[in-house]
């Protein structure tokens, strides 16, 4: 899978939990519905991460606030403003806006898939361990999921997630790694909004 659709399929999570609770729960389904509960109810989240696949790699960041969210990984830059997906791409210096469904929104916001995750896939605790996380594995329900497979690392203190492995549906493996995550931060709405006067003579593509 190219870095590019990568991004379109992971383009991602999210800022440091201050807090010393500790969760104690006994299946993968508790877990996931905690840490999707921490995303909503978050300020504002505030990510940097870094995606590699195939021995390339790129640096991404990622704002949101309750459904809306911005991201820019690649060059290529998305605003969701909670109705429409706005994709800026620089190689053909064009912007695509669509009236996305919800699984095409987790394709471009992975945080989107602790939410969505029982609609499209199974949740087991994986076979690997590590000290200080919750492993999870996403197995894919049908082939009309948007990967074969997920594995989520979460911090086992906060439920914040660290790592995502996602196995596509062709088998090519891309692994995203939160390097900054922000629950806290103040992020104003216009972040979400595609900035019409930065690219004055950039073809709209409308899929609406």
């Amino acid at each position: 899978m190219k870095l590019r659709n990568i991004i379109t399929v992971f383009v991602l999570v999210f800022g440091a939990i201050f807090s010393t609770e500790v969760f104690c729960a006994s299946t993968p389904q508790d877990i996931l519905s905690k840490a999707a509960g921490k995303v909503r109810g978050a300020k504002g989240v505030d990510a940097s991460y870094s995606l590699s696949s195939k021995g390339q790699s790129l640096q991404g960041v990622l704002k949101s606030v309750g459904s809306k969210f911005y991201v820019k990984a690649g060059g290529m830059e998305t605003w969701y403003n909670g109705k429409e997906l706005y994709t800026y791409n620089p190689s053909s210096k064009e912007t695509t806006v669509m009236l996305p469904s919800a699984s095409e929104l987790a394709e471009v916001n992975p945080l989107l898939y602790l939410n969505q995750y029982n609609q499209y896939f199974t949740p087991v605790f994986s076979k690997n361990n590590q000290a200080g996380k919750y492993i999870i594995d996403l197995n894919s329900k049908s082939r009309k999921a948007p990967a074969k497979k997920i594995t989520v690392f979460l911090n086992a203190k906060t439920l914040a997630p660290e790592k995502f492995i996602i196995t596509s549906q062709d088998g090519s493996v891309a692994t995203l790694t939160i390097t900054k995550l922000n629950f806290a931060a103040s992020i104003g709405s216009s972040t979400f909004n595609y900035p019409k006067s930065r690219f004055p003579n950039v073809n709209i593509v409308d899929l609406r």
